[in-house]
């Protein structure tokens, strides 16, 4: 043991029981990576004191967990009485006072009992709230009741589907829909609808900056992005919260060597070519917790013509009586959002534009060849297309799309075509979109089989940066010369006639509408008429 000491000046025998040691770690640490979404749990306690009963919808791992714990930790540093309820028991043989009671008991709160537990200031804080739909006395005796009233304790509910206005859709007589307005509901981003709260379960922008620099910044694992990179990851997650962390986990899988060897920083580029290998991209993301959001590639046939029909849409109303949609929002594959004070009107949505992704590779396209004896080149496809487009479709008001965002007037056109295309192929061609639209400065639609593709433009906006892609140096010149392109066609839409577009090599439509939508005619790049004006249908 001499020898030992002598030669490397140190012991040789463990250090006495309850010393600590230098290079010992804390046991409990704050996790480094969460964003503290400081004034949105403010405001959402604000809410919580004014309306008593609050309703936080969202589908699997849209960060409710999250936002329960922080507002939890919230009353706890203001000396307010609160108690966090991870899931409720399903056995259903306690009353919820029983539960309740032991709950806050168990946090300390002894004051609480059978007697005054309608009138004490405490907050309970229901996390999977849904697992109480059973539970009709907890919602008729102690939740309604609270809804009308001033004083007593404060409730909010994180559930994962069910009515926007009250939770289960299939209660018994005293349903609790309509219970809980619009300015007692919380979504996955801000409603548009009047008097909605001004919070959501969404990241804004700066707590999506909070958390990508927390993300980006981690010793073990460094992810150096550029700005463009980084409003590319929030175009395509729209803040979801487990969608920007599975997103920045497969870029540091994907870039990790040579981030460390060659000191890259990741920019747009290095996403759109991750994600150009759309089976990889799933491939990766199935290694992060938010693959349990996409649903099993073997759903039944009714789920999955649902699942198509709001790929083609943007969104389609709530049919209570369908049961695939049923079991589309009730697996969080689907969110519903009301579209009206009253939620009269309610919509189905894609969570996020890779819920959407995923539907359209694995739920569409077939083994069966593409039709060319129907469609012999891609101007006879195109032309198909362009007479299944609805006036009633490019005439409405935005409409509501993927993670309750209102689509751009600008991009009606191109949701039209889509939703046409998928139409007149009946979902048995493999067509891939864009993961962010226009963002990725890439071609919109691809049919895979043909390698054919198509660029809608609007009012010739940027036509010839657009044009200039497919000829010469442009940038999908090595897609053409590789074959990984056989054919392209651009199509400029718009109301008013065009100036002549003079460039060797252009293959470009204009397809001219009246102002009303209710017809169209299209032109080639010099203006002349390559089909003659046709009516559309509603």
């Amino acid at each position: 043991m001499a020898f030992f000491r002598n030669i490397f000046g140190v012991a040789t025998h463990p250090p006495a029981r309850g010393v600590p040691s230098s290079r010992s770690h804390p046991r409990v640490m704050e996790d480094p990576f969460r964003c503290p979404r400081t004034e949105t749990v403010r405001e959402l306690a604000r809410i919580l004191d004014d309306e008593q009963v609050v309703l936080v919808r969202g589908t699997p791992t849209s960060g409710k967990t999250t936002l329960a714990k922080l507002l939890d930790e919230y009353y706890e540093r203001h000396d307010v009485p609160s108690v966090l309820i991870r899931s409720w028991p399903k056995d259903g043989y306690n009353l919820y006072t029983d539960i309740l009671i032991q709950r806050a008991r168990r946090k300390g709160h002894t004051f609480v009992t059978e007697n005054n537990i309608d009138n004490c200031n405490i907050v309970f804080i229901i996390d999977e709230a849904q697992m109480s739909y059973h539970d009709q006395t907890l919602w008729l005796e102690f939740i309604k009741p609270q809804i009308s009233r001033l004083h007593g304790p404060r409730i909010c509910l994180f559930c994962s589907y069910g009515s926007p206005t009250g939770g289960a859709t299939n209660f018994d007589a005293g349903s609790p829909v309509g219970f809980i307005g619009i300015q007692k509901r919380v979504s996955l981003t801000v409603s548009n609808i009047r008097y909605a709260p001004s919070i959501c379960l969404f990241y804004n922008r700066a707590e999506f900056d909070d958390v990508i620099h927390r993300l980006c910044a981690d010793i073990r694992r460094p992810l150096p992005l550029d700005d463009e990179a980084r409003d590319y990851i929030f175009d395509l997650t729209n803040g979801h919260p487990g969608a920007v962390e599975a997103v920045i986990d497969i870029l540091k899988r994907v870039y990790h060597s040579q981030i460390k060897h060659e000191g890259i920083t990741v920019g747009v580029d290095h996403i759109a070519s991750l994600l150009d290998d759309e089976e990889s991209s799933f491939d990766l993301l199935a290694l992060t917790g938010f693959m349990r959001c996409f649903p099993p590639r073997n759903v039944d046939t009714a789920t999955a013509n649902v699942l198509r029909a709001v790929l083609a849409n943007q969104n389609v109303p709530l049919d209570r009586d369908d049961k695939g949609t049923e079991i589309c929002y009730k697996n969080g594959w689907l969110h519903a959002e009301p579209l009206d004070i009253d939620a009269q009107t309610i919509v189905c949505i894609f969570p996020t534009k890779l819920h959407l992704k995923f539907v359209e590779y694995y739920l569409t396209g077939s083994s069966a060849p593409f039709p060319y004896q129907k469609f012999p080149s891609i101007e006879s496809l195109a032309e198909t297309v362009l007479r299944g487009f609805s006036l009633r479709n490019l005439a409405s008001a935005a409409r509501l799309g993927t993670g309750v965002a209102v689509r751009p007037v600008e991009a009606s056109y191109q949701d039209e075509f889509y939703r046409s295309l998928q139409q007149v192929l009946g979902f048995s061609a493999k067509v891939t979109s864009e993961w962010t639209g226009d963002k990725d400065n890439r071609i919109d639609f691809r049919i895979d089989d043909p390698r054919w593709g198509i660029k809608l433009l609007r009012d010739g906006n940027r036509l010839g940066e657009h044009c200039d892609r497919f000829v010469g140096n442009g940038r999908y010149t090595p897609w053409i010369q590789s074959g990984l392109l056989q054919d392209w066609l651009v199509i400029d839409c718009r109301t008013s006639f065009p100036r002549e577009y003079r460039v060797p090599g252009t293959k470009l439509w204009r397809a001219v509408f009246a102002s009303d939508y209710t017809s169209v005619r299209i032109l080639d790049a010099s203006n002349q008429i390559v089909v003659d004006e046709f009516s559309l249908m509603s």
